[in-house]
């Protein structure tokens, strides 16, 4: 069996800077504050898992076995008081181990969680969830669905107030929705494979600024993202192959390919233009599309990814 390894990339911008005029960057309006709260989640897993919080997918793994990844879900945050965490987990494959499914530990730290740490990392009070999935947890029910499925519950701040999620319209599972958001995203992914930095700015801007906004990042870091992610290669699959799926409460409309399985792979990858040399890396990007409320047409909201190692035997 081929061993994979999932990690998170925090993908901010899609687009290089060059050529763009100083009052058109919406990234210098970028509110740099170093002491802010951020939210964290490091959850270590065994089987195809996705984690989402108030229906916005911050974790997803399609192939994992046993390892913990750091990542920041700030831009899940979209009220104060009590948000909602549901695990769904793949148990197609199900077989009990002994080692805990499962392990979530989600935290308010100043200092974020970039490196890998546990409990005792943290003040207690910091500490919003330590959840921790065993065998014993997994029904016959589970068995015979294929699926453990699970809302937890803790208290958030909205870490910077940004209101585009409740001035979208409901969105509904359709084959024109599928039509609009596969052409919205065969236009983009033309866009990045030509280099064709001025449109795909005029594509993301808004979604790469909240994005930034949300993760506490400067302009800086931001357009150095931009530069090397437009080098990449995109691919989009046939629209045949695509469904639509439906998060942020029926607020985002995003790709995902056409299958059976629990968790939906995104319908776009990419791949990195010098390779990686541990292992061939496939990265994965969510696209998520809604209709501002008064507008017709699609925008790009909110956009992230992820990339799985593939390493030999």
């Amino acid at each position: 069996m081929k061993k994979y390894m999932l990690s998170i990339i925090v993908l901010l911008t899609l687009a290089s800077c060059k050529g763009q005029e100083s009052e058109t960057e919406i990234l210098d309006k970028l509110k740099y504050n170093a002491d802010k709260s951020n939210y964290g989640i490091q959850p270590t897993f065994y089987y195809p898992t996705e984690i989402s919080i108030n229906d916005y997918p911050v974790v997803k793994g399609l192939e994992f076995f046993g390892n913990t990844i750091p990542n920041f879900i700030d831009i899940a945050i979209n009220k104060n008081g009590e948000q909602e965490l549901k695990i769904l987990i793949d148990l197609s494959n199900y077989k009990k181990q002994g080692n805990p499914i499962l392990k979530i530990l989600l935290v308010r730290s100043a200092k974020g969680i970039s490196i890998i740490s546990n409990e005792y990392d943290f003040p207690e009070e910091n500490i919003l969830v330590n959840y921790e999935l065993s065998d014993d947890d997994i029904t016959q029910e589970n068995i015979k669905s294929g699926y453990f499925l699970k809302t937890l519950k803790f208290n958030a701040k909205i870490p910077v107030e940004l209101s585009s999620l409740n001035k979208s319209v409901q969105l509904k599972n359709s084959t024109e929705l599928l039509d609009n958001v596969y052409s919205a995203l065969s236009n983009l992914t033309k866009d990045l494979n030509d280099k064709n930095s001025n449109n795909v700015l005029e594509i993301i801007q808004n979604a790469e600024f909240e994005v930034a906004q949300l993760r506490g990042m400067k302009k800086e870091w931001m357009l150095k993202e931009r530069e090397a992610l437009l080098s990449n290669t995109f691919t989009l699959l046939p629209k045949d192959s695509c469904d639509v799926k439906i998060y942020g409460n029926g607020t985002m409309a995003t790709l995902v390919k056409k299958n059976s399985e629990i968790i939906k792979q995104s319908a776009i990858t990419s791949k990195f233009t010098k390779g990686f040399p541990s292992g061939k890396v496939v990265q994965f990007y969510n696209f998520y599309y809604n209709i501002p409320k008064g507008k017709e047409e699609l925008e790009l909201i909110r956009f992230d990814g992820y990339a799985i190692t593939k390493y030999k035997k």
